[in-house]
């Protein structure tokens, strides 16, 4: 099951806050051959699907990028920054697998 992810082109402190309260976090998208994307993604289904797949170094993930056309792609995640106190997950790096 692919996981929709918005692009966005910069964020200001508040705009992320006020994404944070609906259930989403700031993510980064990178590898060889794709320029680099700054995303939008739902939390919860993210951490659903790296828990069913055994953690966070085994999990391989579908990111469908909403960007007026949709590119579907197979990544990695690369690191995982959580908020200090809640220890909620705020951001996520993503790491393209095949950027065909």
């Amino acid at each position: 099951m692919a996981i929709s992810a918005m692009v966005h082109h910069g964020l200001t402190k508040g705009q992320r806050k006020e994404w944070r309260r609906k259930g989403y976090a700031t993510a980064c998208l990178y590898g060889k051959g794709i320029e680099p994307l700054q995303l939008l993604v739902p939390v919860r289904e993210v951490m659903d699907s790296i828990v069913q797949q055994g953690g966070k170094n085994k999990a391989v993930l579908e990111l469908n990028l909403q960007n007026g056309s949709n590119h579907l792609h197979t990544v990695r995640v690369k690191e995982i920054q959580r908020h200090l106190t809640t220890h909620e997950p705020i951001h996520f790096d993503f790491h393209v697998q095949n950027a065909n």
